[in-house]
């Protein structure tokens, strides 16, 4: 994956805070300080080159896959956002949860387990290969 400019990615990094704070005030999923915590781990796993892309998803429990919204930041320094719908009503009644998902750099992948988790335990998570 080609290398971005320090400033694209560390704008990227400004708005994927900023989506992070957005969502959590809006919603309340999680206090301030694990608010904080999440915003570091993101920061180090695509600036150490471990995750290629994290997403913020809202999804359907019944169905992971069917994902209703989701915000995607990549470590070239490109984020990307889906289009909130006009209407909520087609998702009315659904039980919805938000979770954050890692894609893992192949590099990261090419390790060995115990050098994997040794570059995991630097975060404040738990994030599962």
């Amino acid at each position: 994956m080609a290398k971005c400019s320090p400033e694209k990615l560390d704008e990227m990094l400004q708005f994927m805070e900023h989506d992070l704070n957005l969502i959590n005030s809006t919603f309340e999923i999680m206090s301030l300080k694990d608010e904080l915590k999440l915003s570091k781990d993101i920061k180090y796993l695509l600036l150490d080159n471990i995750a290629e892309k994290i997403r913020f998803a809202f999804y359907n429990v019944d169905n992971r896959e069917d994902i209703l919204y989701q915000y995607l930041y990549k470590n070239n320094g490109i984020s990307e956002k889906s289009d909130l719908p006009d209407s909520f009503d087609n998702i009315a009644g659904e039980t919805i949860a938000f979770d954050v998902f890692i894609d893992f750099t192949e590099n990261f992948l090419a390790l060995n387990k115990s050098e994997r988790d040794m570059l995991l335990n630097n975060t404040e998570y738990d994030w599962f290969v």
